[in-house]
């Protein structure tokens, strides 16, 4: 009963009781008078049941909003978050093809039009140019909305400002002050103008759209620049390889007298300009290398590999260098060590990179480690020396081109700068990864993995 109560009860009666007073307001009366009673108690009941019903509605009124402002707050919430992934998305796109696929995705997804275009602008032409269209409903556009859409383009374009027209909207993508394109949505085919709502999402994914488009341009330039970069290193090296082994070849002739005697003066001379030609010939070795790395036209031969024949032809090689600085070198490879998928040439290249530098960067009578051990799928190779080390900030930049670590007693080191970036690379090209952990003054330890090879 008192549910359906809408104006308050006040009831009046000649005699009452506790009992009376619960069950009427269990059905719904808001106050009841026993006579006798004064007028001013009638007025401030009615009074009282006026202001409770006033209250109560309000509460109500209250209530209703704070629901639907948590309703909107919470599909704003989710709107945002999916704004944030998608821009993510987009942003990270780097090919200008997939980029625009994602953009076109995004506008279908967060406000259900039914088409949508990206138009960019000419560089040479200053044209705005068609670059990807999508229609999500088939179904006949009048004549007068293409027109629209067209003359919406322009304006928008002109202006760098968003515009609506009919069922379309336009935002301009921008660089700064820059137009460097339009997006173009809506729904010409059922003639349903776009809700301000989505006009907003559009304006905010037209902001990424147009960071992403830059940063896809900037990409292509940087990533077209180092490939004419490698490709000039690669044609500069193979052009002095041939001479640097001429330069060689006759030292090595004059050295043993082929073109006849020669003084002990002379024997310096020629072992100075063989020293030069092999410093100059591993340059180029390495330019070659780091050029066709980054043009992707490294060519490996995977194949089952012994890890420890290659370690030991390794090991023997680098005695004679380790003998002049008195150097010792202890292993420590695991038994029945299992074989691996790798190129041995260049599986070669990296342990003999590594024990190089140990060799180098290690005083006189310094001592090197090799530990090979397994963990899961992975061998993993340790090459570990007690020499000058080296600190976090020379770590960080350790793998870049070009770069030398600098110590005091370690100016004259030979060396390209290119080695240790050249054996990252072969070693993830290979499937695994290389780790190194060092302190100033007390040695570095270089740890490469490499894959193990699948049981016969």
């Amino acid at each position: 009963m008192h549910d359906q109560i809408e104006i308050p009860v006040i009831l009046m009666t000649s005699h009452g009781s506790e009992a009376l007073a619960v069950e009427l307001f269990r059905k719904g009366v808001k106050n009841y008078l026993i006579k006798p009673f004064e007028a001013d108690e009638v007025v401030s009941a009615i009074d009282q049941a006026l202001t409770e019903v006033r209250l109560r509605r309000e509460r109500d009124i209250l209530t209703q909003n704070l629901v639907e402002a948590n309703h909107e707050l919470a599909h704003r919430v989710r709107e945002l978050d999916t704004l944030y992934h998608i821009g993510k998305s987009v942003t990270s796109a780097l090919s200008r093809e997939q980029l625009l696929e994602r953009i076109i995705e995004a506008v279908f997804y967060l406000t259900r039009v039914e088409e949508a275009t990206i138009l960019l602008v000419n560089a040479e032409t200053g044209q705005l140019i068609p670059e990807l269209h999508r229609q999500q409903i088939e179904g006949e556009i009048r004549r007068a909305s293409q027109l629209s859409a067209k003359e919406l383009v322009q304006r928008t374009a002109k202006t760098g400002k968003s515009m609506a027209a009919d069922a379309m909207f336009a935002t301009p993508l921008k660089k700064g002050d820059r137009i460097i394109g339009v997006l173009l949505a809506g729904n010409r085919v059922s003639d349903t103008p776009l809700a301000e709502h989505s006009h907003k999402l559009l304006l905010s994914l037209g902001d990424y759209a147009a960071i992403a488009l830059e940063n896809a341009r900037l990409y292509e330039n940087i990533r077209q620049a180092n490939k004419s970069k490698s490709e000039f290193v690669s044609l500069v090296a193979h052009e002095l390889k041939q001479p640097m082994t001429a330069i060689r070849g006759y030292a090595d002739m004059l050295r043993k007298g082929v073109a006849g005697p020669i003084t002990t003066t002379q024997e310096q001379f020629i072992d100075a300009i063989r020293s030069s030609a092999e410093r100059m010939q591993l340059l180029i070795t390495d330019l070659q290398d780091v050029s066709r790395v980054e043009t992707g036209q490294l060519n490996l031969e995977i194949r089952i590999v012994d890890l420890k024949s290659i370690l030991d032809i390794a090991l023997r090689e680098i005695r004679g260098q380790l003998e002049s600085k008195s150097q010792t070198i202890t292993t420590n490879i695991l038994e029945n060590l299992p074989q691996v998928k790798a190129d041995p040439t260049r599986l070669m290249q990296i342990i003999a990179n590594l024990l190089s530098n140990a060799h180098k960067y290690t005083q006189k009578e310094g001592h090197i480690h090799v530990r090979v051990f397994q963990q899961g799928e992975y061998l993993h190779c340790a090459v570990a020396d007690d020499g000058i080390g080296m600190t976090e900030k020379t770590q960080a930049k350790l793998f870049t081109k070009f770069f030398r670590v600098e110590a005091p007693g370690m100016e004259n080191v030979p060396g390209t700068g290119l080695g240790l970036c050249i054996v990252k690379s072969l070693v993830e090209l290979q499937g695994g990864e290389i780790k190194i952990k060092s302190e100033a003054g007390k040695g570095s330890v270089f740890t490469f993995t490499v894959p193990i090879a699948p049981e016969k």
